[in-house]
């Protein structure tokens, strides 16, 4: 199955909030959590839904509780809403996909947004797809609109 390649991501500021808040209150650990939305070159998160960090090392890594995944997942379903991605905050203050990200991305239809925190706050957010077969990920405008 082929999929349009994503375009834009309409991220709503209070979205925007939510993640920067998210990350605020997981430093020096890394948040993560789903993105639930609809579109497909473009994508407008409608939801965000913050997950508990199950990676056995939450400070370098994160990993979404699997159930809480399955239950956003069903909860959807026959809805013309769906999960478009997730989201992950990296304590090194860089919004950029870390190698163990490219690891795993397997879902070419997946948007990734990465927020860099520090212990000063929130240094950059950013949203990257990673396509199918491709070797690096590839970044996705941000419209806070």
């Amino acid at each position: 199955m082929t999929h349009p390649m994503i375009e834009v991501l309409h991220l709503p500021v209070s979205h925007i909030e939510a993640l920067r808040e998210a990350a605020a209150a997981a430093y020096p650990d890394e948040c993560c959590g789903l993105l639930v939305g609809e579109g497909a070159a473009a994508l407008t998160v409608t939801e965000v839904i913050p997950v508990l960090n199950v990676a056995e090392t939450p400070e370098r890594a994160f990993a979404i509780d699997p159930q809480k995944q399955f239950d956003v997942l069903r909860a959807t379903r026959g809805t013309d809403r769906r999960v478009i991605g997730h989201y992950h905050s990296h304590p090194n203050g860089h919004a950029i996909p870390s190698a163990r990200d490219l690891a795993m991305a397997h879902d070419p239809a997946a948007v990734w947004v990465v927020v860099g925190i520090t212990a000063g706050g929130v240094s950059e957010m950013r949203a990257f797809v990673c396509p199918a077969g491709a070797p690096a990920f590839v970044e996705v405008p941000i419209d806070a609109g």
